[in-house]
């Protein structure tokens, strides 16, 4: 057979343009809320704190979303085409990595399958620290091969600054980071490297650079730490459980790309099923055996992890080890399959698109309607109507402090025209890097709860303190579909005067 369509860089180009524009769409289309559980208002909220760590996370990707709504107004739709871009540099550099072990399309491919992927994709669209780690994780990768392959120190310290990153995102990174360190200690070639000046300073730079994070951790006892190692629920058969589930999940997030691997095969093209040869192939070099151990090692390093930390396995929460693994795939996949017909898996890809876009608004009430109370609750519309009363009782200063359930006090600092910070966790305590008592009466507040949480209720009263002054407002509002109303309750008050 001859060799087919040849798709280089400005097909590549393309298709990323157009998958950051389909899932922006998709994200917009298709949901009323940004989305089910909180966490991207939670990221927001955290980030105008601007503070080196919050209480269950380290902070980047909280400085992130604070950085872009500095930038661009705060709506769902710039969101989205944040988390889209997000995504979209993910593939990226992930295309970088792919242009060192194959032909341009195999390069193609890796990134098609990235995409229907759905860690990679319909997951980016929440954009929280487990999909704020898949850019960070894949440059890492990128900038480790290109140690390898030349050792330019400013290569080195682009490494220890991304290595911080990556922890700064999430600690789940240390995966990555003890993966790489076992290949470098491990492989003859990248000791060497490991044990050069280039190796020294990416250390000394990470070291450094992660300093000012460690401080707050200690300043704040470890409250991250603490948090994540209280998520675990513990004992072996829960962990055995979990570990089935995690190993099927991460089996079932393949298998779209394994369809579309069968698009570029035919019946009887007398080509093995998986092309094992490449796998001997890449251990050839050093940065072939560094892609062995980052798609062979992730993984059960993961496990280990979770095993030591009593913590529950997750395919959401090891959303980054997806990147090794398409790369690693696609090398899997005969390269003459790959040279004569990609044309079909870039047809499938470019109609996947088409038709996440197409069916969009008819997920929308489909998504409505499972569940979950945040995905109808009108989050919008609430924060309208706190805004308005902050404008009557207060006249509509800025930098009030915003407390009470977090779902709903982490939406209205997303959604208020007014620039507010939350009290992380409603408490002086976890939030004594930034307010305490007198800051919090000094400034305003504003505190809500639903009506019939009683539990928040006391609480707000709580925060409430001895300001008489504060109002107490009830109001109604119905969600997306005008079927249940929903009933809030919030305390007001103004700024106090020096």
């Amino acid at each position: 057979m001859g060799i087919g369509k040849q798709f280089g860089q400005r097909a590549v180009l393309l298709f990323m343009g157009a998958f950051v524009i389909a899932l922006t769409l998709h994200a917009t289309l298709s949901r009323v809320n940004l989305d089910g559980y909180g966490d991207m208002a939670e990221n927001y909220a955290w980030g105008v704190l601007w503070q080196w760590g919050y209480f269950k996370h380290p902070p980047l990707f909280g400085w992130l979303v604070a950085g872009w709504f500095s930038i661009f107004p705060k709506s769902d739709f710039f969101y989205y085409l944040f988390a889209s871009i997000n995504a979209g540099a993910t593939l990226l550099f992930v295309w970088r990595i792919a242009a060192r072990f194959g032909s341009k399309n195999y390069q193609m491919f890796v990134v098609l399958a990235a995409v229907v992927v759905p860690a990679l994709s319909f997951q980016a669209i929440k954009y929280n620290a487990n999909t704020a780690m898949t850019p960070i994780w894949a440059a890492i990768f990128l900038f480790y091969l290109r140690g390898l392959e030349k050792q330019r120190l400013l290569d080195a310290v682009i490494l220890g600054l991304l290595a911080t990153a990556a922890m700064l995102t999430k600690y789940y990174s240390a995966v990555l980071l003890v993966t790489l360190l076992i290949h470098a200690i491990a492989d003859a070639e990248a000791r060497k490297i490991l044990m050069s000046k280039f190796g020294a300073v990416a250390a000394v730079v990470s070291i450094l650079a992660f300093l000012p994070h460690f401080i707050w951790l200690v300043h704040n006892d470890f409250m991250p730490i603490v948090y994540a190692d209280e998520q675990g629920e513990g004992g072996i058969k829960t962990f055995i459980v979990a570990l089935f589930k995690f190993l099927l999940g991460v089996v079932g997030y393949m298998l779209p790309a394994l369809g579309l691997a069968g698009l570029t095969r035919r019946p009887g093209d007398g080509y093995p099923l998986f092309w094992f040869s490449s796998l001997t192939e890449l251990r050839q070099t050093v940065e072939g055996r560094a892609l062995l151990y980052f798609g062979g090692l992730t993984i059960p390093v993961t496990i280990v992890f979770a095993a030591l930390a009593g913590a529950d396995l997750s395919v959401v929460w090891a959303i980054p080890v997806f990147l090794s693994l398409v790369v690693l795939f696609g090398k899997l996949v005969p390269p003459q399959a790959l040279e004569q017909r990609l044309s079909s898996a870039l047809l499938m890809a470019l109609a996947y698109l088409v038709i996440i876009v197409a069916i969009a608004p008819l997920l929308k009430g489909q998504l409505t309607d499972r569940g979950g109370y945040s995905k109808t609750m009108p989050l919008q519309q609430m924060s309208a109507v706190l805004d308005d009363y902050w404008d009557k009782y207060a006249a509509g200063s800025d930098n009030f402090v915003i407390g009470g359930e977090p779902l709903l006090a982490n939406s209205y600092n997303f959604y208020s025209r007014y620039k507010a910070i939350t009290l992380e966790g409603n408490s002086f305590e976890i939030s004594k890097g930034y307010i305490d008592r007198q800051g919090f009466d000094h400034r305003g507040f504003v505190l809500i709860c639903q009506q019939e949480d009683r539990n928040c209720l006391e609480m707000i009263n709580g925060l409430r303190g001895n300001r008489r002054d504060a109002f107490v407002v009830d109001f109604k509002l119905p969600d997306f579909k005008g079927v249940k109303t929903w009933q809030f309750r919030a305390i007001l008050a103004s700024p106090q005067k020096p």
